[in-house]
């Protein structure tokens, strides 16, 4: 009896409400009831995780997945030109620092800097494309998990 209670415990708190998104007088507001008559329900579950539905609710969470997987390569793409143009700014301050005699510390210093660069921004990149795999592969589960049902 203790377990069917429990299932009906969670089945009552897993149940969703309708959340709708209006627009007036140019602020967005949510409500879980309609706010104006062109009123648009939301789907507020956390994506990737679609429950037996129809082929749009399943299409609306993988391309919601593959939208956050477009952003992910652009924060790639902008991350790996600032790493570029940081470090093309450090060489040519290294440069301009090689002609005017410098000592050696100062030259040990900013090819450090240079370095310590080059690894912050390598980590954020490489910690970006871990992201975007995962995004990909909750796609991938998603898409098969609606070619089964």
């Amino acid at each position: 009896m203790k377990k069917y209670s429990y299932l009906l415990f969670l089945g009552v708190f897993s149940a969703q409400a309708s959340v709708y998104k209006c627009e007036q007088n140019g602020v967005v507001e949510f409500s879980q009831f309609p706010c104006a008559a062109e009123a648009e329900q939301v789907d507020m579950r956390p994506l990737g995780t679609a429950m037996i539905g129809t082929r749009s609710e399943f299409k609306q969470q993988v391309d919601a997945i593959k939208r956050q997987g477009r952003f992910v390569e652009f924060q790639i793409s902008k991350l790996e030109q600032e790493k570029q143009q940081k470090l093309n700014e450090l060489k040519a301050d290294l440069y301009k620092l090689r002609r005017s005699f410098p000592k050696a510390e100062e030259l040990t210093t900013l090819q450090q800097k240079i370095d310590r660069t080059a690894q912050l921004y390598d980590e954020q990149i490489s910690a970006e494309r871990s992201n975007l795999a995962s995004l990909k592969s909750k796609a991938v589960n998603l898409e098969r998990q609606y070619a089964q049902n």
